[in-house]
């Protein structure tokens, strides 16, 4: 396994601005981080650069500073969008596909070589699994192909339902998941694990990992407090409720070798500047403290 941690362990301030992105990876780095998660869903927020015509003048500083720094991208996160929606237009159909495949070039010219993405629900139709399967299978073969270009591979975040009961989302459990999967056939096409929806929608987390084995190719590592309230969720691990022994054992167990990715956004984003170095460190110990269990 290698210890990473998404770009937006830094990124809201108090003041509701955003910390620029190379600011971000030099006190990071500093702290002790050297492989990083590049997350478009904080950086495709109105006001950022990713959004403008300025978006390849952006990532391309963000890759000086990389280099600056020696630090690497490992797994990233796309930008996504439901598509699905039956009731967004054409156009915005295409612009919202136009965003998701800038954000894999931009990952691309970073140097990453897997993108996490999100598989998409049909709610308009009683044969929800079935049409569901049907539609992420025709928009990921698409989507595939156009990473062909930049050599990446895709994995499909597990989803999270709890909030929408009784309505549900297609993958939200490992059986769905592993379906969609194997009906691929393709090594291009693994599992991000999000442990934090796992345990909000009460998984069995060893099990489910087992059942994963070979396809799991990513995970998202947070902890929480809540199950609905998002000012409690995305912490650092042993901050919230989750057994992350039996997780790190079981990770073991099946030889994963992929990125353990910290995604707690709500970790740091209240902390006054001055004590960003410190909580930061904390979180670089906490990942090499779980490196060694």
């Amino acid at each position: 396994m290698k210890l990473s941690t998404s770009t937006n362990i830094i990124h809201m301030r108090p003041d509701g601005s955003m910390w620029p992105l190379p600011k971000t990876l030099e006190l990071a780095a500093a702290a002790g981080w050297k492989r990083f998660d590049l997350n478009f869903y904080d950086w495709s927020l109105p006001g950022t650069p990713f959004l403008t015509d300025s978006w390849r003048s952006w990532i391309e500083e963000v890759a000086a500073a990389k280099e600056r720094l020696n630090i690497e991208f490992g797994q990233c996160h796309a930008y996504f969008y439901n598509f699905l929606d039956q009731n967004m237009s054409s156009h915005e159909h295409q612009h919202q596909q136009m965003l998701v495949e800038r954000s894999l070039e931009c990952c691309a010219i970073l140097g990453s070589k897997l993108c996490v993405t999100h598989p998409e629900t049909d709610f308009f139709t009683t044969r929800m699994v079935t049409k569901s399967k049907a539609k992420n299978i025709e928009y990921f073969k698409r989507l595939l192909h156009f990473c062909e270009k930049y050599e990446m591979s895709l994995a499909l975040e597990n989803m999270c339902d709890f909030s929408i009961a009784p309505r549900r989302k297609y993958c939200a459990n490992t059986e769905e998941l592993v379906d969609l999967i194997d009906s691929f056939n393709d090594p291009r096409l693994g599992v991000c694990w999000d442990f934090e929806h796992a345990h909000i929608m009460r998984q069995n987390q060893r099990q489910a990992l087992l059942d994963l084995g070979h396809r799991l190719t990513a995970t998202h590592v947070s902890d929480t407090h809540s199950d609905t309230d998002h000012d409690l969720m995305h912490i650092m691990p042993y901050l919230g409720r989750i057994d992350w022994q039996e997780i790190m054992n079981t990770l073991r167990e099946i030889g994963y070798a992929g990125d353990f990715s910290f995604e707690a956004h709500n970790y740091a984003n209240t902390m006054p500047d001055a004590l960003l170095p410190t909580a930061i460190r904390l979180s670089y110990e906490i990942g090499e403290y779980m490196m060694k269990l």
